[in-house]
């Protein structure tokens, strides 16, 4: 335990800031978030909504850079918390689907109540709902391969890990989930606030795993997974 590699607050931070940029900029080429997916924006007639072609995009991105600053400080995937899990295991960890869900729920009611509904919502869901059983298999597939495990290994594997080792386990979780939640808003504003929240509780459950990166990276998959078929279905 004592070899075992140990980074702080510095990578952890440069890294959330090169992912911020590219994210951000791949999702600005495309019209979305801050620069809001309207047809002003992106003009091409595509059989498919521009966000499925979009998220790989990122999500292999953000493999990449993750890995290059864990190859950095001699990290490994073990190292970033990706765990040989039983089956039955992991499924006793999708037990966190619920206070994720019911935060996340909480928190965008509140934000409704008092902000009223985020105009760019509509226009991002247009830019997004799959339009056939295959694109929602194909939406649900990409959440598990790649959104879950990228974003796991990056935002709680690398980030909150080097956080935690500077700031301690409560600053650390707090400091990690609001970063998380910030690249987000280049879906829409409210997203950067909801994803902070589901952030918390991802990064709580990491922690209460023994840093088992691999039971996050279900628990996202499986919830992004859900989400797009809640939409696809009408509702929500």
């Amino acid at each position: 335990m004592e070899n075992q590699p140990k980074w702080d607050a510095k990578p952890a931070l440069a890294c959330f800031l090169i992912l911020t940029i590219i994210i951000l900029t791949v999702y600005s080429i495309f019209g979305f978030g801050l620069f809001q997916f309207t047809s002003r924006h992106f003009h091409l007639d595509l059989p498919l909504p521009v966000y499925i072609i979009v998220v790989p995009i990122v999500e292999i991105l953000v493999i990449a850079i993750t890995l290059l600053f864990a190859r950095y400080k001699h990290a490994n995937l073990s190292d970033l918390g990706l765990k040989k899990t039983s089956f039955k295991i992991l499924a006793k960890y999708l037990v966190g689907l619920v206070p994720l869900y019911l935060v996340t729920a909480a928190v965008t009611v509140a934000l409704t109540i008092v902000f009223g509904p985020d105009p760019t919502t509509e226009a991002f869901n247009t830019a997004s709902i799959p339009r056939d059983p295959f694109q929602l298999v194909a939406y649900v597939i990409v959440y598990l391969i790649l959104v879950g495990p990228a974003e796991e290994l990056a935002f709680r594997g690398f980030i909150q890990k080097g956080l935690e080792n500077s700031f301690g386990t409560i600053k650390g979780l707090l400091i990690a989930s609001i970063l998380f939640g910030l690249p987000h808003i280049a879906n829409y504003p409210y997203n950067a606030v909801t994803a902070s929240a589901s952030g918390l509780v991802l990064g709580y459950v990491w922690q209460k795993t023994g840093q088992n990166t691999t039971a996050t990276a279900l628990i996202h998959g499986v919830y992004n997974s859900i989400g797009i078929i809640l939409v696809y279905l009408g509702y929500i």
